[in-house]
């Protein structure tokens, strides 16, 4: 696993979620902080799509236990999650 610092990792998420999801929400109206699932921009599908991203782009399965609101409320929270998960895999 490389080295991954917080922007580079959070801008490759902004890109993905603007580029690939097609959300219909207009990719000037998603930014690090917008409210994914109130925007709806996340719903279960774009959810599994943006999970099989994370674990191949970043090498980070994100458990059950994880998946959750608080977890993917914002690129913010996600960016934190996956350093999070990283950094545990990590020290194994």
């Amino acid at each position: 696993m490389t080295d991954l610092d917080r922007a580079t990792l959070l801008d490759g998420l902004l890109r993905y979620v603007r580029e690939e999801l097609a959300t219909g929400v207009p990719s000037d109206r998603i930014d690090v902080d917008s409210r994914l699932l109130e925007l709806g921009v996340l719903d279960s599908v774009r959810t599994a799509r943006l999970l099989a991203h994370i674990r191949t782009t970043y090498g980070v399965r994100v458990p059950p236990v994880h998946m959750t609101g608080e977890h993917f409320r914002t690129l913010e929270t996600i960016t934190d999650l996956i350093l999070l998960l990283r950094s545990q895999t990590a020290s194994l």
